[in-house]
């Protein structure tokens, strides 16, 4: 689902290199129900549970050995790419985490986490022409980061009580994207739309797959509603499982042509997983996923009860240079219609996706 057009690109040289990398000609965000099986997603469930955080990579084309999780990611992005002539057989590295408890995580985009911890330690590495150079399509030099081409979540089990939306900001890299100003001038200073902040919430559901650009700010708020609270009461509950699990794998994709992410295990090929499936058995056809709408919010009207504060307080993660901004929150108001109480439904909601618009200070 194609959410917005940027627009044209007329520059040529470097800066149109640089265009194509920040201001990419499609903005996609898609999310499906149905990919993959029940017996598939307890098995994953379990595979996961028994191997906790790691963290590790693997080749596509796929070598021998790998373990379900592994086969599972490739035959989910065989699926999609069946559809993408462009896409299909190159090589890639896709990068991926498991995590079953349900934690707050502030908002950040994802990024070569060990090329940038050692450009935080020895900023002098730090060369954006020759970072350009050897990462055409993942380093952005306004950042100084690289990011992957594609961001994905596969939920595998959601407790019962489990109100945990990703969040994602399309087009945003960093809490200083968020406030930075959207090209409003003194020409233009009544264009409110170029002071909106576009947000996505996309409620955690078993068996769902969230794909979006791997530049995309991201972040799971709890409680769902944090963003809105002045301060948070007690420690939050993580069992049982079936009431307050949030079982999820996480893995981005990242181009063939350039290095894998650094630092990250690659091909260790832990095949030993003593679950036995078919490529046709790890996910559904992608002619069987059901697609699912990203709903605006289309409230117009203020709730006579709205609140008096209006403020939207996004926690960030990392650090300064990680942030883009000094602080750790970055202060926004929420949509002009509906308030802070079309925010809490959205991010309440237990299966629709939603599209709201939070406004800049």
């Amino acid at each position: 689902m194609l959410l917005h057009l940027a627009p044209p690109i007329a520059a040529i040289g470097s800066a149109l290199a640089y265009l194509l990398l920040l201001t990419p000609l499609t903005i996609a965000l898609s999310v499906w129900d149905g990919v993959i099986g029940n017996d598939i997603r307890m098995a994953l469930h379990r595979y996961a549970s028994k191997a906790g955080l790691e963290h590790k990579s693997f080749s596509r084309p796929l070598k021998e050995g790998n373990n379900i999780i592994e086969r599972t990611l490739d035959a989910i992005l065989t699926e999609i790419e069946s559809k993408d002539n462009n896409t299909k057989g190159k090589k890639q590295y896709v990068e991926y985490w498991t995590r079953q408890e349900f934690r707050h995580i502030e908002a950040h985009s994802d990024v070569d986490e060990a090329l940038a911890k050692m450009h935080d330690l020895n900023p002098s590495l730090l060369i954006d022409d020759e970072l350009e150079s050897k990462f055409s399509t993942t380093y952005s030099n306004t950042h100084g980061f690289r990011f992957p081409s594609n961001g994905h979540v596969l939920y595998l089990q959601v407790g019962s009580e489990v109100k945990g939306p990703t969040c994602v900001f399309p087009s945003q890299s960093s809490g200083g994207d968020l406030l930075q100003s959207k090209a409003c001038t003194s020409e233009d200073d009544n264009n409110q739309e170029n002071r909106d902040i576009k947000l996505i919430t996309v409620p955690a559901v078993s068996g769902r797959l969230l794909r979006f650009d791997g530049r995309d700010l991201h972040a799971v708020p709890r409680p769902h509603d944090l963003w809105m609270l002045p301060f948070v009461k007690g420690g939050a509950e993580y069992k049982p499982e079936e009431v307050w699990g949030r079982s999820v794998i996480l893995f981005n994709v990242w181009p063939g042509q350039e290095d894998p992410p650094l630092n990250v295990p690659l091909d260790t090929n832990g095949g030993g997983d003593g679950e036995a499936h078919t490529n046709n058995e790890l996910c559904n056809a992608f002619s069987e996923w059901r697609e699912v709408d990203v709903v605006k919010n289309t409230q117009t009207e203020v709730p006579e009860t709205q609140e008096s504060n209006q403020s939207v307080k996004v926690w960030l993660l990392g650090n300064e240079r990680r942030r883009g901004y000094p602080m750790r929150t970055a202060n926004l108001l929420s949509p002009e219609h509906g308030g802070r109480e079309s925010l809490r439904k959205a991010l309440s909601e237990k299966s629709q996706v939603t599209e709201l618009l939070l406004r800049q200070q």
